[in-house]
């Protein structure tokens, strides 16, 4: 009787160590992402919608790390970081200062599309075909409470033989995966993060 005990006396020694002391779990950050500017003066980037996708998917990418937590507050404070996003989402060429009396958490982040372009190749013969291929390139500073800013850039292409290439925006909300250009910025931004 007593040999079996030990094997479980063991378990529950260590289950009860791991939940008390858990020296070696990392503490997550919480963050806010409280800007997002278009540094493109393209056509088809005008609609701040497209900001407020664009911090959905970084907050997206960085939650999906593990060490990270965005920012979930009271609604009017939500609210106020996203009029905050789309005031910011004209040209701007510098980072502002971060708001940090309107936050509470250890890391602010601010996100820059720096360059759009595309690109068009066309095939001439019995089998004539277009491509377009899409790419976006962000930038993004993340501002930690303990340490210096750290700027991270990533670049993302798409490639398409249709036309939908811009954004598509229906019922108030942006549907990145539909297009080549909502999949390019996908991918910029995963990159830039992957350097983290």
């Amino acid at each position: 009787m007593r040999k079996q005990l030990r094997p479980i006396t063991l378990i529950s020694f260590f289950l009860c160590l791991s939940l008390c002391f858990p020296v070696w779990a990392k503490a997550k950050k919480t963050f806010v992402v409280n800007e997002v500017a278009n540094l493109t003066e393209q056509p088809g980037w005008e609609n701040h919608l497209i900001a407020l996708g664009i911090r959905n998917i970084v907050n997206d990418e960085l939650y999906a790390r593990g060490n990270y937590i965005p920012l979930e507050e009271k609604p009017e404070i939500m609210d106020q970081i996203d009029k905050l996003i789309a005031s910011r989402w004209t040209n701007s060429s510098t980072f502002p200062k971060p708001a940090t009396e309107l936050f509470s958490c250890d890391l602010t982040i601010s996100v820059r599309v720096t360059d759009f372009s595309r690109r068009r190749t066309r095939s001439i013969g019995l089998f004539a075909a277009a491509k377009t291929t899409v790419s976006v390139t962000v930038e993004i500073e993340i501002r930690d409470k303990e340490q210096p800013p750290i700027i991270l850039s990533g670049t993302g292409e798409g490639i398409t033989k249709s036309l939908g290439i811009l954004f598509q925006i229906r019922s108030d909300k942006v549907h990145f995966n539909e297009t080549t250009v909502g999949q390019a910025t996908q991918k910029a931004v995963k990159n830039a993060l992957s350097k983290l």
